[in-house]
């Protein structure tokens, strides 16, 4: 197992980089994949200061090219420059520790040939993104300017992104901005609210309902204003909201609701769902795209006795 002594002060991702002779990206990957420690102790922060003196720790890293799939997409709209794909629920975005295999990034590989070139290895042309058992609506640059674009206008959060979640609990409010920052975690994939970066989350009830057997529900409508990981799932849960199946940050993870249900007993997955994407094209002229509700989650608005207007209808 290769091992570095440190020589001067710098981010950890640098240094294994040029230790290595190798991509920051894939060095960032390593690290979130828990491979590398200093002096001893696994680390996870990309962007984490070693110091003269210190010893840094991997295993050999073996070259990785990205392996095409024919995986079937659900294109929403798409021109020269780019495409939203109606991504299922099951679905990983691009592979990670344990997802090799079927990802959107590997379909867009045969879907969009060329498109390996567009964006970062492992990531090609995906600008945002979408957690597993999340389903609906992600953006998908299909040149390199067109990545350059789309990723500025996230980062200065000009793109619109509304989500459909099913909570446990009848909100207080009708209508609030959750503004708490965000931060990872040590060693596990998993957020919490504390020090970390801003983040805020708008919601607006559409209604309220039933589940019997399980909980009392609510429907709501949520604005991102900000992007960080896993942001609605633990603002929600935070403020007593949890989302439906969420089996890190919900009723999920403590095994069941005040009715005695579990939440796996109704739906297989979280009910979040990215309905909603509204952005502006280079050219001046705006997109407003809409991603129905799939049968799943419509099925278990049915169990509550809640009506859904979908806008594509």
């Amino acid at each position: 197992m290769p091992k570095f002594e440190v020589t001067e002060t710098e981010r950890i991702d640098k240094f294994l980089a040029h230790a290595l002779d190798m991509s920051r990206v894939k060095v960032q990957k390593a690290i979130r994949d828990h491979q590398v420690s200093v002096n001893g102790k696994v680390i996870v922060e990309t962007d984490l200061k070693v110091k003269p003196g210190e010893i840094v720790e991997l295993p050999e890293l073996k070259s990785e090219e990205l392996q095409a799939s024919t995986l079937e997409l659900k294109v929403i709209f798409e021109n020269q420059d780019l495409a939203v794909i109606d991504k299922p629920a099951g679905m990983v975005v691009h592979p990670g520790a344990g997802n090799n295999e079927d990802t959107l990034a590997q379909a867009l590989l045969t879907k969009y040939p060329g498109i390996e070139n567009v964006g970062e290895p492992h990531r090609p042309g995906i600008v945002h993104r979408l957690d597993e058992d999340t389903s609906g609506l992600i953006l998908i640059a299909k040149t390199e300017e067109a990545y350059e674009y789309f990723k500025k206008m996230f980062l200065e959060r000009k793109v619109d992104k509304e989500y459909l979640a099913l909570v446990h609990g009848h909100p207080a409010q009708t209508h609030d901005l959750i503004d708490l920052p965000i931060q990872r975690v040590p060693l596990k994939q998993k957020m919490r609210i504390g020090l970390g970066k801003p983040a805020q989350t708008e919601y607006y009830v559409l209604s309220e309902g039933e589940i019997p057997g399980l909980d009392q529900v609510a429907l709501l409508r949520v604005k991102l204003h900000t992007g960080r990981t896993h942001q609605i799932r633990l603002h929600l849960s935070h403020i007593g909201l949890p989302i439906i199946g969420d089996t890190l940050y919900g009723k999920s993870a403590k095994g069941g609701s005040a009715a005695g249900g579990k939440d796996s007993d109704f739906l297989s997955r979280q009910f979040l769902h990215a309905y909603k994407l509204k952005f502006q094209l280079a050219d001046g002229s705006w997109m407003e795209l809409f991603s129905s509700l799939p049968d799943d989650l419509k099925d278990l608005l049915k169990k509550a006795s809640i009506t859904y207007d979908d806008p594509n209808i």
